[in-house]
């Protein structure tokens, strides 16, 4: 005959049955964690696996001997072996369970997610995210933009734009970036639900940037992107800053420009020249020492430079002074532009292709055939004799297992000379230099 059992005395037993499950999970990890043979993946008792099993250990202890409900348990355990309170406490509980039921131990899943590289991480990629930031073309209120640039907002303005450029405005626009621009350029597509914009912010994030500004910069930003002011200014040492010599430049694209050599010389004619006269008076002479800047570093503008001729004569390219060359130890005069009578150019700057065969021919074959012994010939021994030692240099070079990178170094080390002396050249190679 069956008989029914209470409800209570059902509770009774069910408890009952779990305190005992309970009592032999914490007797099997205690000898588990005293034996002498475990080995606990990730290093011991210092691994995680060792963390987790102490936690393990800790929730049925205080279970069993202070008789706390799993909840309380399994916080206390979390903290006491590093783990969080509240996701930590929640493993733990996960952990205890297995263990009780299977007297199995978790195992760390780190490494073992599929191995997915991110466009997002590739260097060029980054960089070309981190020149768009600084752009400021991601801003969707350029107006506004511009106002919290120039301190036009109150305060409580500001902070409050500041907040929507963090959270709204660069996540927004990086996010159309890199749609538009970067994942055309891998022949990517963004996903069925596109791009987050927590992800850009994590982006951003990654990239240092909080608001408008990147960790650890100046609020003054580089010459290329934005808008800024350049100061160009001369101190003397008797009478300390020129400021009638001084001179400020709102540097941009859309602005006044960028500084250069041209600015340079002028403020030197118009700015400084005068202001060092009215400073000291005459009979004095001046010894201008300036940084080394592409600012500070120009040419006369009837300089010889062939980087700044064309291939052909005329066009947007300077009228340079006069050339000369060595023949048979005497000078002659290379004149750089065509005389006023020419019939084709009259007083334009020869381009490249206006050389020695172009001058002396009649474009007929029987003159270049003529012509050509006459260039030949015109050729000096003494650079002959360069080429020659220049080519022996690369095969000596290859001999000796170089490849073509690495030899251009080993012969410039024969072909250029070197000068030790700082800020200084011998006075025969300055006379030269001058002569030319």
């Amino acid at each position: 005959k069956k008989h029914d059992v209470p409800v209570h005395k059902a509770r009774q037993l069910v408890q009952d049955a779990a305190r005992e499950a309970r009592r032999e999970a914490l007797a099997d990890m205690r000898r588990l964690l005293n034996s002498q043979k475990t080995v606990l993946v990730g290093g011991g008792v210092n691994g995680l696996q060792s963390y987790r099993a102490r936690a393990i250990q800790a929730c049925l202890y205080l279970m069993d001997r202070e008789g706390q409900r799993m909840m309380a348990a399994s916080e206390v355990a979390a903290r006491a072996n590093l783990f969080s309170g509240k996701w930590g406490a929640r493993l733990v509980r996960r952990w205890t369970q297995a263990w009780v039921k299977t007297r199995t131990l978790p195992e760390s899943q780190r490494g073992q997610h599929a191995k997915v590289l991110s466009v997002l991480g590739h260097p060029t990629v980054r960089a070309a995210v981190r020149a768009y930031l600084r752009s400021e073309k991601w801003s969707q209120d350029p107006v506004r933009l511009k106002k919290l640039f120039n301190n036009e907002l109150n305060a409580a303005e500001a902070l409050k734009y500041c907040r929507v450029l963090e959270s709204e405005e660069m996540p927004n626009g990086l996010k159309d970036f890199v749609t538009t621009v970067i994942l055309p350029q891998y022949h990517l597509k963004p996903g069925r639900l596109g791009l987050s914009r927590s992800t850009m912010r994590r982006l951003l994030i990654s990239e240092g940037f909080t608001c408008w500004l990147l960790n650890g910069e100046s609020p003054l930003k580089k010459k290329g992107p934005g808008r800024g002011l350049h100061q160009s200014d001369f101190i003397c040492s008797t009478v300390g800053w020129l400021l009638e010599a001084s001179v400020t430049l709102e540097y941009g694209k859309n602005h006044e420009g960028f500084w250069n050599s041209e600015l340079f010389c002028k403020q030197l004619t118009e700015k400084f020249f005068p202001a060092f006269k009215k400073a000291h008076g005459d009979g004095y002479i001046v010894c201008i020492l300036v940084n080394n800047s592409q600012g500070h570093s120009v040419y006369a503008p009837d300089a010889l430079r062939a980087s700044k001729m064309n291939l052909n004569p005329g066009g947007a390219q300077p009228h340079m002074r006069d050339g000369w060359y060595l023949r048979d130890g005497e000078k002659v005069t290379q004149p750089m532009n065509f005389p006023s009578d020419h019939p084709s150019h009259p007083n334009q700057p020869k381009g490249m292709k206006a050389n020695w065969l172009r001058e002396h021919c009649d474009y007929t074959f029987e003159t270049l055939r003529e012509n050509m012994p006459k260039a030949l010939r015109s050729v000096s021994v003494e650079l002959i004799r360069k080429w020659e030692h220049w080519a022996w240099r690369f095969v000596d070079a290859y001999a000796e297992g170089l490849g073509a990178r690495e030899a251009q170094p080993k012969v410039k080390e024969f072909s250029s000379r070197r000068y030790k002396s700082h800020c200084r050249i011998p006075e025969q190679l300055a006379q030269a230099m001058d002569a030319t």
